[in-house]
């Protein structure tokens, strides 16, 4: 049993699911968890992705919209009359989540729409393990340039940042396993015939220049240096961590957990 501990998503891909079906599962944790429940959402990228669950990649953006406005309906008023290009949907919703209007709802993704649905349709902008130093800030200015675009005057407290994390009882420890796992990965996914905006081939085989400013990869003291430079450079307040990769064995993991939970962040309190 926990009762500090946030439950979340990073990133849900919602094109995937029911806009119904997400707002009943997100509110009914949200009561479980008596409020600590955060709503990771993203539209998604990957056409196989979407050729598996028989969704059109194209619309996925107009689809997302329909989606965040029928859940947050549900959540904040309890009933809703939605009729739109994707969902008609008219109910209400029992359970009500917990916190109120709704639990927060975190929009990844990178494209100028994308931020623009940050700062218009949810609570905040969440950026992913992939983009350096000078494109997190650049799209934070834009999600905030946004923002008051829209009126919302509200300050941002939190500062969400996803990064891709490999820690170890020594510095060389932990990049032997990188080199092992998570480059392998990346050269798969990045340096193949598929081409992310942020990380091409030379990046995607150049560990040295992927620990500068993407990755954190260390013993526990040059992870808590690495996660302050965050800290200093960006202003995250909200570190989430992606620290398993193929192939990477279970044991590794659950020490990685332990090392953060007694080594790192301690130095953060």
């Amino acid at each position: 049993r926990t009762s500090r501990v946030t439950l979340g998503t990073d990133i849900l891909v919602a094109a995937f699911y029911h806009p119904v079906r997400l707002a009943e599962d997100v509110a009914l944790l949200d009561v479980m968890s008596n409020g600590r429940v955060t709503l990771g959402i993203a539209i998604g990228y990957k056409p196989d992705e979407f050729a598996l669950y028989g969704v059109e990649l194209e619309k996925r953006g107009a689809r997302f919209e329909e989606q965040l406005r029928i859940m947050t309906g549900l959540w904040t008023d309890g009933r809703v009359s939605f009729k739109g290009r994707y969902y008609t949907v008219e109910g209400r919703l029992e359970p009500p989540p917990v916190q109120r209007p709704h639990p927060p709802v975190w929009v990844g993704g990178w494209g100028e729409l994308t931020l623009k649905r940050a700062a218009t349709l949810a609570d905040n902008w969440i950026p992913g393990p992939t983009a350096d130093l000078k494109r997190l800030l650049e799209g934070k200015q834009r999600f905030l340039d946004n923002r008051r675009a829209a009126g919302r005057t509200a300050s941002i407290t939190e500062w969400p940042l996803t990064r891709d994390v490999i820690i170890a009882d020594t510095d060389r420890a932990a990049r032997e396993l990188a080199e092992r796992h998570i480059m392998v990965a990346y050269r798969k996914e990045y340096a193949g015939g598929w081409r992310h905006p942020f990380i091409d081939a030379s990046i995607a085989t150049d560990l040295d220049r992927l620990m500068a400013d993407r990755f954190i990869i260390g013993g526990p003291e040059h992870c808590v240096a690495a996660i302050k430079r965050f800290v200093e450079a960006y202003g995250m307040t909200h570190l989430i961590c992606r620290t398993f990769f193929p192939g990477m064995p279970h044991t590794h993991i659950m020490r990685e957990l332990e090392l953060i939970a007694r080594e790192v962040m301690p130095a953060f309190r």
